[in-house]
């Protein structure tokens, strides 16, 4: 969960807020996932990544404790506990700032 907090606080801009397919390249290059682990296919059968549903169910976590504002459809956005604790978090994870979108 934190690896995402600390990517939408280094990369949301003032507003700290991301789309979400900002955010699936970055986080699988800080766990140094292969090409293979980043494209296996869901396991349901639905179209799409695995790896994308991980960090979709990880923004879900961070929503049901409040440091993701889940309410705008195709926006990341940390609420104000998300901040604060994404605040302190950031410093242990600099190589999650992506220079340009």
């Amino acid at each position: 969960d934190q690896p995402l907090l600390a990517f939408i606080y280094l990369n949301g801009g003032a507003e700290h807020r991301v789309r979400p397919r900002w955010t699936y390249e970055p986080l699988a290059d800080h766990f140094g996932l292969s090409e293979r682990e980043r494209s296996k296919p869901r396991d349901d059968g639905y179209s799409g990544a695995a790896w994308h549903i991980h960090v979709q169910w990880t923004r879900q976590r961070l929503i049901n404790h409040g440091y993701v504002d889940g309410s705008q459809r195709g926006w990341w956005r940390l609420t104000r506990a998300g901040l604060e604790w994404a605040t302190r978090l950031a410093p242990q994870y600099p190589r999650l700032k992506v220079v340009a979108q």
